[in-house]
């Protein structure tokens, strides 16, 4: 019986835990066959990362801590029944475990007597300097605390989404640029005649245009398998991504992205919620000096085989504690409590300067990929009225690869361009696209 009662209690318990921490996360199912877009892709990250549910854990025991911490506003209630065998030659007191009860010797030494006691007393707390307040105001700051690298995490977790799938992205419109590269050679190439040394040249290139597309095979094998990690699916799946690709200019004010970072980075919320937690640690160090005032009440009925003797009584208690460490722990307190404010201003320096470094990157590509798909755009152009017979075969051959390249800079550009306001977002804390 005992056996099927703890199994119940550990389903209880383990359903009890999933379901306080499903508000943490969006349960997201997908069908392997279908495209995943981007935003799906992030949905299903944020469930199965084993990272960010390793942190949704601590939330959730944070919030118990903090349930723990109001619990000592409650008084304390204690029930007692007992039936102590004695056989005395002077009086006693009962341990406070087993009631704390007064027995005198019996009257006749003799016989061994029973005495019997069914009591509820109940203390509480009427002042404690702060100690209790600031036991609550602790696991405040700990759920907190908890949240903010929660937060962290799915930041994180949301980057690493974005940089593979834009990868993947790349990768696709890699392989179409060089099959449309290949296939245009080929066509140019088919019915002409060679002489010996053009013959060398053509396997020559062939020869490499085989090697990218083994070496972009590979590639996309490794993006493949990276993006399946990031997603904590089955290495045997099969992951379809569909999304847009292109180059989206946003305007962004470097003062402004520096004020959103001091706002809502989780890294900083939680160096100073930590910094409230010493804070607080200090004061319950200086609270150890102030005394306790107890209320107590209690109803106990007592006697010798039989409990007619009634006791009612109720205490009001000063209890003054003493320690020798009052000085050592409030010195560590306060060393702590210095450590979180330094530690605290070198992650304001840290996101001002990640803040610096990935504004200056989004610049730069803005830039630079506007220059790559004018270049891309003019390439196209002159392409489409080039006359291929006005041009020797190592001549044409050559403009075939200038073709790829630039097509590969260019879409290289726009992927370059997207990772810039992904980081610059995890560096901010927030989506910065108005």
């Amino acid at each position: 019986m005992r056996n099927k009662a703890a199994a119940l209690l550990a389903v209880i318990m383990t359903f009890a835990c999933f379901a306080g921490a499903q508000k943490y996360r969006i349960k997201y199912s997908v069908d392997e066959k279908d495209p995943i877009s981007l935003e799906n892709a992030i949905r299903l990250a944020l469930e199965n990362n084993y990272e960010l549910l390793l942190t949704e854990q601590d939330v959730v025991i944070s919030e118990q801590r903090l349930k723990e911490a109001k619990f000592l506003y409650l008084p304390e209630i204690s029930f007692n029944a007992a039936a102590t065998g004695y056989n005395l030659d002077s009086p006693i007191v009962l341990p406070d475990s087993l009631g704390l009860r007064y027995i005198a010797p019996a009257k006749d030494h003799d016989t061994d007597t029973l005495f019997y006691g069914l009591g509820v007393s109940a203390t509480q707390y009427l002042y404690t300097g702060g100690r209790i307040s600031s036991t609550v105001g602790m696991a405040k700051a700990g759920l907190k605390e908890a949240m903010s690298r929660y937060e962290a995490v799915k930041y994180s977790v949301i980057y690493q989404v974005k940089e593979a799938f834009f990868e993947q992205l790349f990768l696709q419109r890699k392989e179409a640029l060089l099959e449309d590269m290949v296939e245009r050679v080929e066509s140019y190439l088919k019915g002409k005649s060679y002489k010996q040394w053009e013959r060398v040249l053509i396997q020559a290139e062939r020869a490499k245009m085989k090697s990218k597309v083994n070496a972009l095979k590979e590639e996309l094998s490794s993006a493949n398998l990276k993006l399946i990690n990031v997603l904590n699916k089955e290495l045997n799946s099969k992951v379809v991504i569909s999304g847009e690709f292109d180059f989206n200019p946003i305007n962004v004010d470097l003062a402004k992205a520096t004020l959103w970072a001091m706002e809502f980075r989780p890294e900083l919320k939680s160096a100073l919620y930590k910094l409230e937690m010493d804070n607080i640690s200090v004061k319950l160090s200086l609270a150890r000096r102030y005394p306790n005032i107890l209320l107590g009440i209690g109803y106990d009925r007592q006697g010798e085989d039989n409990i007619n003797d009634e006791n009612i009584q109720a205490t009001l208690a000063l209890k003054l504690p003493f320690g020798y460490d009052y000085g050592t722990q409030l010195k560590q307190k306060r060393a702590e409590q210095r450590q979180s404010n330094l530690k605290r201003a070198a992650i304001e320096d840290s996101i001002r300067s990640e803040v610096l470094e990935a504004y200056n990157n989004l610049m730069f590509w803005q830039e630079e990929t506007a220059v790559r798909i004018n270049t891309w755009d003019a390439i196209n152009k002159e392409l489409g009225s080039l006359n291929y017979n006005t041009l020797s075969k190592e001549e044409a051959i050559k403009v075939f690869n200038y073709y790829y390249e630039a097509g590969v800079d260019y879409l290289e550009g726009i992927k370059e361009h997207m990772l810039a306001i992904a980081k610059l977002e995890l560096a901010v804390g927030q989506d910065i696209r108005e």
